[in-house]
């Protein structure tokens, strides 16, 4: 595989592996083994090794009774059987020469003190075969660069350059779909679990060297080593933002992460200072982890918080220009040579001072292309913020709501919508290229949208809403700062 031995580091063969031996696989579509298998034999490029006690096939697979059974000494494996059956696997892994697994498998630390003791076994039979591994009680890993995918949902959008490291596993597998939505494409996300082995350090020291990973988005409950994770942050932080969060700095918080990871949770004000101190970007929620992770790892740093709006509806300038003042960034008035610049070249209703609204103009090339053109070429605005973009999508569903009533509508006329409207996407995209600035599009809608999707996959972010669109500039704000104190400091 591409760069597979590029780190030396544990994580790099699970998330890299050749082959795959899956314990817990089954034929049974309503058994969770059968799931997880049907997502990596979906996309998976190396071999994968069933094994099944007495099934000898399994979802078109052949499968092998036990481990010792496999044919080679597989670079990963994944279990999935109850916990008290896990021992003897780990065990007869070792004894194989598997150096790698993940263990999917729940009822250990987060169980109380029959957990606990299960979880000291399988940890001492892992140090005495020098086997490495993530869990147990997580979802474990994905790789779309590979195609490896060891949860139960499947991956629909290209790779990325957000790295994810979670605790929880929903945040690595039900968000997978909803990735595709927003248009975030991840270069490797990892589910921690209990983190009996593989912790929250060794994968951001495993992300922090990733080359295919320019920003790294984290879902904390509890922190083990915290005087190295303080380390590691600093050292990645200059080269790579991360953006955290945490979830136990209340009681109802900190009694739910006990039970779900047996996270030991701090105080949140603990945890907001330890993030500062790293360099780490705070996020409120889950939502706004990943717009920020989408935007951090696609877009350079906000080098003056100077910011610029295009708009074609004059409420949602209003509402971005608000948010900024909000967020402590200035939307400055624009210079009298600069208004009539855009003058000559916008309908005369326009506002010109900034925002700059052309209220229902549907000039794609002038809103997405030649007014950011204009602002680019100024060195007072550090970032733009653009409003407005709706493609062919919504004529179409205009003409189907009609078509029985208006007959004269000319069929081919969505179609030049969309050629218009993608060739100034084109435009934007070799503008962007040219040009080490940020650039934002806030949307009520999404991958939907035939354009909005072609940007997305062209690493020009388009952000659902308004005041999540200035947030993510925000971040890239706080992100230049950051690296600047880290760095002089």
């Amino acid at each position: 595989m591409e760069n597979k031995r590029i780190i030396n580091h544990p994580l790099n063969t699970i998330l890299n592996p050749d082959s795959i031996a899956f314990v817990g696989a089954s034929s049974d579509l309503s058994k969770p083994g059968a799931l997880h298998l049907l997502s990596l034999i979906g996309t998976f490029k190396g071999k994968i090794y069933p094994i099944h006690p007495r099934e000898r096939q399994i979802l078109g697979l052949r499968a092998y009774s036990s481990i010792k059974d496999l044919p080679e000494i597989v670079d990963l494996l994944v279990v999935m059987v109850p916990n008290a059956s896990v021992p003897k696997l780990l065990m007869e892994a070792g004894e194989k020469g598997i150096k790698h697994a993940i263990i999917i498998t729940a009822g250990y630390s987060e169980m109380g003190d029959k957990g606990q003791e299960l979880q000291k076994e399988i940890n001492e039979i892992a140090h005495k075969y020098n086997i490495r591994f993530l869990g147990p009680n997580c979802i474990g890993a994905v790789n779309p660069e590979n195609g490896l995918n060891t949860t139960f949902f499947a991956i629909k959008n290209s790779p990325g350059h957000l790295g994810i490291i979670s605790q929880s596993g929903s945040f690595v597998t039900q968000t997978l779909h909803y990735f595709s939505k927003i248009g975030l494409g991840i270069s490797k996300a990892i589910s921690v679990g209990n983190q009996a082995n593989i912790d929250v350090v060794d994968c951001l020291e495993y992300l922090g060297e990733d080359p295919n990973t320019h920003a790294i988005a984290l879902y904390i409950e509890g922190i083990k080593r915290v005087r190295q994770f303080l380390e590691v942050s600093k050292k990645i932080v200059p080269k790579k933002p991360i953006i955290a969060v945490y979830a136990g700095g209340t009681q109802a918080g900190a009694r739910a992460t006990i039970s779900h990871t047996a996270a030991l949770s701090g105080k949140d004000e603990l945890y907001d200072g330890l993030f500062k101190q790293a360099g780490i970007i705070r996020a409120d929620s889950i939502i706004e982890l990943f717009d920020m992770g989408l935007v951090l790892s696609t877009q350079p740093c906000l080098e003056n918080n100077r910011i610029g709006i295009i708009t074609n509806s004059g409420g949602p300038g209003a509402c971005i220009a608000d948010q900024c003042e909000r967020q402590g960034l200035v939307v400055p008035q624009l210079s009298e040579d600069t208004q009539k610049i855009i003058s000559k070249i916008t309908p005369s209703i326009s506002a010109l001072k900034n925002p700059i609204d052309i209220t229902l103009s549907f000039d794609y090339e002038l809103l997405i292309y030649k007014l950011p053109k204009i602002l680019f070429e100024r060195e007072d605005i550090g970032g733009i913020v653009i409003y407005g973009l709706f493609g062919p999508m919504h004529m179409r569903d205009k003409i189907n709501s009609v078509k029985h009533k208006v007959k004269e509508i000319p069929s081919e006329m969505v179609e030049f919508m969309h050629q218009i409207c993608m060739q100034a996407c084109d435009r934007l995209i070799e503008l962007k290229k040219r040009v080490n600035k940020p650039i934002i599009l806030s949307s009520l809608t999404g991958a939907e949208d035939p354009p909005i999707k072609y940007l997305q996959e062209n690493n020009i972010p388009v952000v659902l809403g308004m005041k999540r669109a200035v947030l993510c500039l925000k971040a890239l704000w706080d992100y230049n700062n950051i690296k600047k104190n880290i760095i002089e400091g």
